[in-house]
């Protein structure tokens, strides 16, 4: 809060809602005589906590709801739910929704957080919103995205935990990230969205949303309309007679083959002529011990942390793959910058760099599950995973494994 003056007592360091001076007047119109009912446009501030710049454009306080399995037109918040989630760690947001509450909330707020430690979390009881508690919860982003994706799974995994253990069946969550914290609202729309479907939470789940910012509520939208590859992806085998066959082919124009497609040219497109065809390995044994090693990891890591990605090869070693798995004791062949591990990015044009082409010009390619549980950046020096961790990274795009079970090759992309 430093940097901030205090409308009540003019002094800097916090702002009205948190002053301590005439605590006992009941009367608190007062207090915010210089507040007004409008949000910046550019920090996502309240009028009164916005220190940027005076030309800022201002507009209405309000909240908009997104709802993840129903997608509906911007509207104002007037649906009830059992539990608002409000990132404490915002001021606009924390500010916002705290003067919406009404003065109660303001002095319960302020006094539980002189109980508790800056990285708990507060659950009031609240009858001026349409809820029945408002949970603020603090979230801290991380430098790297691949990091603080995590955080972002960890702060909605945590709130939805509190939700359920309380037999709540409703739960609004924030935009979190796309105000002060500036970061990309596409990638924080695929990080929660993804999260929420891959965990397939007993929960009814929206989005709350400020007026105004189309960008934002644009890109929630399209997150939603994309269902997460992890999700449709099959597991299911085509069982014939023949036991010995490891690989079917997907067929052309299905929704399978659009999904890997779409996936791939992301970061592919201008780099190969065609696709010639892609396989889906069926290896059972293989799948079996990695079904088993998710089990684990999700019992552990609390979250499914399951993720698509590549990883280039030639078709010698992808053959060899495909029978034995992806074998930790052959790294180091193409470097061991972030680990001793078997390599995996979320780039297909990283893993094409490895993709070696055979006589006809055909490269082949991985598009592999992987289990990336708590992740950490990698060295030279690391042989083995370091405790408490699963993965290593650069904290960019690429993954290291260290255990064989910890990856399945679902499927095999051949391209020229």
């Amino acid at each position: 809060m430093s940097g901030k003056i205090c409308f009540k007592c003019e002094k800097p360091g916090h702002i009205a809602r948190f002053c301590t001076a005439n605590d006992t007047d009941t009367d608190t119109d007062h207090d915010f005589e210089h507040d007004e009912d409008e949000i910046c446009c550019e920090c996502h501030c309240p009028r009164y906590i916005c220190q940027l710049s005076p030309d800022h454009e201002f507009m209405p306080l309000g909240l908009c709801v997104l709802g993840i399995y129903d997608i509906c037109s911007l509207l104002t918040l007037n649906l009830k739910v059992d539990v608002i989630v409000v990132c404490s760690s915002s001021d606009g947001l924390r500010e916002s929704v705290l003067r919406a509450a009404g003065p109660h909330i303001q002095r319960a707020y302020a006094q539980a957080k002189r109980t508790k430690s800056r990285d708990e979390m507060i659950a009031l009881e609240c009858s001026n919103l349409p809820c029945q508690r408002i949970l603020f919860l603090p979230w801290t982003p991380d430098e790297k995205l691949i990091f603080t994706e995590q955080t972002i799974k960890t702060f909605l995994s945590k709130a939805v935990k509190y939700v359920l253990d309380e037999n709540y069946t409703s739960v609004a969550f924030p935009a979190i990230g796309c105000g002060q914290y500036g970061f990309d609202a596409d990638f924080i729309a695929r990080a929660m969205i993804n999260h929420i479907k891959s965990e397939s939470y007993p929960l009814s789940i929206t989005i709350t949303i400020c007026p105004k910012f189309h960008h934002i509520f644009q890109a929630f939208q399209n997150a939603n309309a994309k269902i997460p590859v992890i999700q449709s992806l099959p597991d299911t085998w085509l069982y014939v007679n023949d036991l010995n066959k490891l690989r079917y082919l997907v067929a052309r124009n299905t929704h399978e083959w659009r999904i890997i497609v779409e996936e791939f040219n992301t970061t592919m497109s201008g780099l190969y002529r065609r696709i010639n065809r892609i396989e889906h390995i069926q290896n059972d044994r293989w799948h079996k011990q990695y079904v088993i090693h998710r089990e684990d990891f999700q019992n552990r890591v609390k979250m499914n942390t399951e993720k698509f990605l590549y990883h280039g090869c030639s078709a010698m070693a992808a053959d060899s793959i495909i029978k034995d798995y992806f074998n930790r004791s052959l790294s180091g062949e193409n470097g061991t910058q972030y680990g001793c591990g078997v390599y995996f990015s979320s780039n297909a044009s990283y893993s094409h760099v490895y993709s070696v082409p055979n006589n006809h010009g055909e490269r082949c390619m991985f598009y592999a599950r992987v289990l990336i549980g708590n992740s950490t950046l990698g060295n030279t020096n690391m042989k083995v995973c370091p405790g408490n961790y699963h993965t290593t990274t650069d904290g960019d795009h690429i993954y290291v494994t260290y255990h064989d079970a910890q990856a399945y090759g679902q499927y095999l992309i051949y391209y020229q």
